[in-house]
């Protein structure tokens, strides 16, 4: 009987301290914070400076390839394997350059993306304890939370604060 009361006092004790419960919609918070897009253009503008050195550099090699298919008729034999092996290691020297550009901007938005990762989870968890949140999920289109009333939703709350911080820097 004593155990009985136990577990009847346990559960109406429980009960009094409701957990409070939020969600946030990721992809739609990473989609429309401002540090997101910051990031997307800047990323953008390194491309685009990285494909026109590239294409500085490839320009050159292109012209060698039309004078040696304009002159490779004229060429001896050996003058024509000399020149197709020189500008087989250019090309080769090209397409070096271009997997390295194409890895250090991979890297470069990875570290970027990873900063912005935890600057949000650090502010879900700041707006969590100060709006005496016990638990926060993340849901991403109709993933992990298949229903959630609407104003249990902090999406919007945490991206406006988000985006002021952000305007700040």
């Amino acid at each position: 009987m004593k155990k009985l009361l136990l577990v009847a006092f346990v559960l109406v004790f429980a009960s009094c301290n409701q957990t409070k419960i939020a969600y946030i919609n990721v992809e739609d918070l990473m989609k429309d914070y401002d540090g997101t897009k910051a990031l997307e253009e800047t990323l953008k503008e390194k491309q685009e400076v990285m494909a026109k050195e590239l294409d500085s550099i490839s320009a050159p090699f292109q012209t060698k390839v039309q004078e040696y298919y304009q002159n490779a008729q004229k060429m001896s034999a050996s003058k024509r394997a000399q020149t197709e092996q020189a500008l087989q290691q250019e090309q080769q020297i090209l397409q070096g350059r271009q997997q390295q550009a194409t890895q250090a901007l991979q890297q470069e938005n990875q570290l970027l993306s990873e900063a912005i990762t935890k600057k949000v989870d650090s502010f879900v968890s700041v707006y969590s304890k100060a709006n005496g949140l016990n638990l926060v999920l993340g849901t991403s289109g109709n993933g992990t939370v298949m229903y959630g009333d609407d104003n249990l939703n902090v999406t919007s709350a945490i991206l406006e604060l988000l985006n002021e911080d952000f305007a700040k820097e």
